[in-house]
């Protein structure tokens, strides 16, 4: 049927209701578009609301609207009664039938299946949420949530493995969760980290297991990055060696540090002779602030500068400032160092000062930190202004001593004048082991 235009009405020439008759077709037209937005607009309102009453009112203007049957269904599925809930199932599948591809639609009906124990509908939905929307995290994570409630560990760990593969930001939830399900962190590695190419998650495992006192676990997840071969960058394992360190297990720090020179994560400096133990001697290179690299201890009373051009020798040296006059024991630099039990080392350095004003100077010391008592050694202070020099310590490690802390320290000072302030300068740091049978000799004398 044609639609009559505003030109047709003059095939009824002389009459007076043309004109009329074409503005009334075209006002009711325009009502009739107005109504419509109206209804929709009211029926989107109450596809909102929170009240059953409200949604039934906007089906009964819009029966096959599927967001107002996802609604009723979530409305009804926070009911306490049995029988809200399997209306909540009812209005569920409506809602998937009146618009199949809608995501939220299938999430609401596998929790709706879920919630009257129909294990074999909340299974289909869950099977058709993965299958809409394959490459969305969030999916994964429902399904593998879904699986684990429902005892099937078969299913949920390899949710939680392709969820890590698309969103390795996950792994600490994904962790969380499967740990307290099953308890075994290295099923977990097997099942669910260890897809083999993901190095960075791997050693992000690592650092998880190990910060829960879960080392095993974390030790399993290195061993088989090691073996890879693999290379990464420092930040990526910093966390799992600093785990290491602080819970002293110091041997497994020190096979990963090694491990990160060979594969020249970590650049050994040039200024390290082959028997010097300490790392970065001359600050030729900016220190890692980790592992058995130089750490410092920030103080406002102290200025550290790891990059000080006025070296002894090479580029660059340590320079601690003094720029506010105060009396405590301080600890401003420190490095952790392997030793050899019972064995005898020389620990040397060469140093300068200016106008240090306290009697109580900087010098360097070495201590057992598991053992302050079993051994606590330190240079002779320096103070005043003096040009470059050597100091040096002898020292036995004890039977125990597995680690050295060498630091440049300042105990405090008990006579006037007590107040430190001024400059000190620090290059050529080295501890090296001394031959044996020169060892007992030469500690003694120095005595």
């Amino acid at each position: 049927m044609r639609l009559l235009l505003a030109g047709d009405f003059k095939l009824f020439p002389g009459s007076r209701w043309g004109p009329g008759l074409f503005l009334s077709f075209v006002t009711l037209a325009a009502l009739a578009g107005t109504a419509e937005v109206i209804k929709i607009a009211r029926v989107t309102a109450l596809a909102s609301s929170t009240e059953v009453s409200a949604v039934r009112k906007g089906l009964a203007l819009d029966p096959d609207n599927p967001e107002l049957h996802f609604r009723l269904s979530q409305l009804y599925g926070g009911s306490l009664e049995l029988t809200n809930h399997t209306e909540g199932v009812a209005q569920a599948h409506r809602a998937v039938a009146l618009n199949p591809h809608k995501l939220d639609y299938w999430l609401n009906l596998a929790s709706a299946c879920e919630s009257i124990r129909d294990a074999a509908c909340s299974t289909r939905a869950v099977q058709r949420v993965l299958a809409l929307s394959p490459m969305a995290p969030r999916v994964w994570w429902v399904a593998g949530n879904y699986y684990l409630r429902t005892s099937r560990p078969q299913l949920a760990l390899p949710c939680f493995q392709h969820l890590l593969e698309l969103n390795p930001d996950f792994l600490t939830e994904t962790l969380d969760l499967t740990l307290r399900a099953y308890g075994d962190p290295k099923v977990i590695f097997e099942k669910v980290v260890n897809s083999g190419t993901n190095v960075t998650l791997a050693l992000a495992f690592a650092d998880y297991m190990s910060a829960n006192d879960h080392f095993d676990a974390a030790h399993q997840a290195w061993t088989r990055i090691a073996g890879s071969g693999a290379t990464f960058p420092f930040g990526a394992v910093r966390p799992y060696l600093e785990h290491l360190m602080s819970q002293g297990r110091y041997e497994e720090a020190q096979a990963v540090w090694l491990y990160l020179e060979q594969r020249g994560v970590i650049a050994k400096p040039r200024d390290s002779g082959p028997d010097n133990l300490v790392f970065n001697g001359g600050f030729e290179q900016p220190p890692l602030e980790a592992g058995f690299d130089w750490r410092s201890a920030p103080s406002p009373y102290v200025s550290v500068d790891f990059t000080d051009p006025s070296a002894y020798e090479g580029a660059r040296c340590l320079r601690l400032d003094f720029p506010v006059s105060q009396n405590g024991e301080s600890e401003f630099v420190y490095q952790i160092l392997p030793v050899d039990p019972g064995q005898a080392y020389t620990l040397a350095a060469c140093v300068r000062t200016r106008d240090i004003t306290s009697d109580s100077g900087p010098r360097l010391r070495v201590v057992d930190p598991d053992c302050p008592a079993c051994l606590s050694v330190s240079t002779e202070s320096t103070t005043g202004t003096t040009a470059w020099h050597s100091v040096s310590a002898d020292f036995i490690a004890d039977k125990q001593t597995r680690v050295v802390r060498v630091s440049v320290w300042r105990p405090r000072s008990r006579t006037f004048p007590m107040d430190i302030s001024g400059s000190f300068w620090l290059d050529d740091v080295s501890l090296r082991p001394i031959k044996s049978g020169r060892a007992e000799e030469s500690i003694i004398a120095k005595r």
